[in-house]
């Protein structure tokens, strides 16, 4: 290729690569498939409760928090 060539071919990629990203900015695509409804915190998540274990007494003092303030429904 010549060197006007090639200077074409590289803008219009950048060009390209730049629409692309609007596009992927711009146009949501809902993820249900990773995350479905009413899943619950995944198995392997570090912060998963275990239902088996009562909370400890901070646990229970930020519940109670939480909950008489109306920060969680």
């Amino acid at each position: 290729m010549t060197g006007l060539a090639a200077t074409a071919v590289r803008v219009l990629k950048a060009i390209y690569g730049t629409l692309v990203a609007s596009g992927r900015m711009y146009v949501w695509t809902p993820l249900t498939d990773l995350h479905p409804e009413g899943s619950g915190i995944p198995s392997h998540h570090p912060e998963r409760l275990r239902p088996d274990l009562p909370l400890t007494d901070y646990e229970r003092a930020l519940e109670h928090e939480l909950t008489t303030e109306g920060r969680v429904p």
